[in-house]
């Protein structure tokens, strides 16, 4: 018997077709999933996820605006009655106010039936009368040892033979022995003023730094002063001030 000689070429060399095809079809169910899956997730999200956030949002909005409308028409009412009570009696008077939430009537101010006003209130005991009250008057006279005594305005003049070049300015205090000084030199301060203004430009720059100016000035200054007066009443001149320039 002969042996039987195989060609080689016939024998399966690895790699090649043939058992490679079952391979191919267990992948085709693979790429179907992969396929269909984006659609169907756009199906579910477009279908069935989106439509119920949006009732759900339409159901929201639609309860907001049922409460809205509701608040309204409760507060129609409350408005209604605020207003029926601030009708007035058909007098022509508003009507009275109601009892608050503790039961108590607010407090009504009652006139004599003219037309009056109510009562003002009184102040506490143990305190002064108005006229005890009442600030003391800062311009009234001072009481001092030499007497009643007020302060007089500032008066600025020329000194004689200065050509208008020197000046003189006097402040000083009246004393008398009337309490009433002050209302006596407030009715007569325009002719007083010009009687210290006739003094001091009397009087030359020589006059005003002699020794004894200051005493000379003020013993003129209120005998001019009784003078106008036509009293006595000023007692003395006590200068605050006495600057030339």
């Amino acid at each position: 018997m002969s042996d039987e000689v195989i060609d080689p070429s016939l024998e399966q060399q690895p790699g090649q077709g043939g058992p490679a095809k079952p391979a191919k079809a267990s992948m085709l169910p693979l790429i179907i999933v992969v396929v269909t899956m984006p659609v169907v997730s756009f199906a579910m999200v477009k279908f069935a996820i989106v439509p119920g956030i949006r009732a759900d949002i339409a159901a929201k909005f639609e309860s907001l605006k049922t409460g809205e409308g509701e608040g309204a028409e409760g507060a129609a009412p409350a408005a209604e009655a605020g207003k029926s009570e601030a009708k007035d009696d058909g007098h022509g008077k508003p009507a009275e106010k109601k009892a608050d939430a503790h039961g108590a009537k607010p407090a009504e101010k009652k006139d004599d039936g003219h037309g009056a006003k109510p009562a003002e209130k009184k102040e506490g005991g143990g305190h002064a009368d108005n006229g005890a009250s009442e600030k003391p008057d800062k311009n009234a006279a001072k009481k001092t040892k030499s007497g009643w005594e007020i302060d007089f305005p500032t008066v600025v003049s020329s000194l004689t033979g200065s050509l208008g070049t020197k000046y003189v300015k006097c402040t000083f205090s009246v004393v008398s022995d009337d309490a009433h000084i002050r209302e006596v030199v407030d009715e007569n301060k325009s002719k007083l003023r010009d009687t210290v203004i006739t003094v001091l430009r009397a009087r030359s720059l020589a006059d005003m730094e002699a020794l004894n100016a200051k005493t000379v000035l003020c013993s003129e200054i209120a005998a001019n002063f009784n003078k106008a007066l036509n009293s006595n009443t000023v007692k003395q001149i006590f200068l605050t001030e006495l600057l030339i320039q």
